[in-house]
């Protein structure tokens, strides 16, 4: 039993973190979603940040354009 458990404990472990940062993932998108619908019908630019690092500028007609992480030391 000890042996089974040693080896199922830590896929689990696995998937559970898959999980928790896909839903993450699927989090951030359904507010940028949000945000952009926002921008668009309330006709403003918006800026947003994500937490992974990057943001993202909305233009007013809802149009979305993508800033990655930048490293300062370029």
């Amino acid at each position: 039993m000890t042996v089974i458990m040693s080896m199922v404990v830590p896929k689990g472990s696995k998937m559970l973190d898959g999980f928790q940062k896909s839903l993450e993932t699927t989090k951030e998108r359904q507010n940028l979603s949000k945000k952009r619908s926002e921008s668009f019908l309330q006709a403003k630019a918006q800026h947003v940040e994500m937490s992974d690092g990057s943001s993202y500028d909305i233009s007013a007609k809802g149009v979305l354009t993508k800033y990655e992480k930048r490293n300062d030391n370029d």
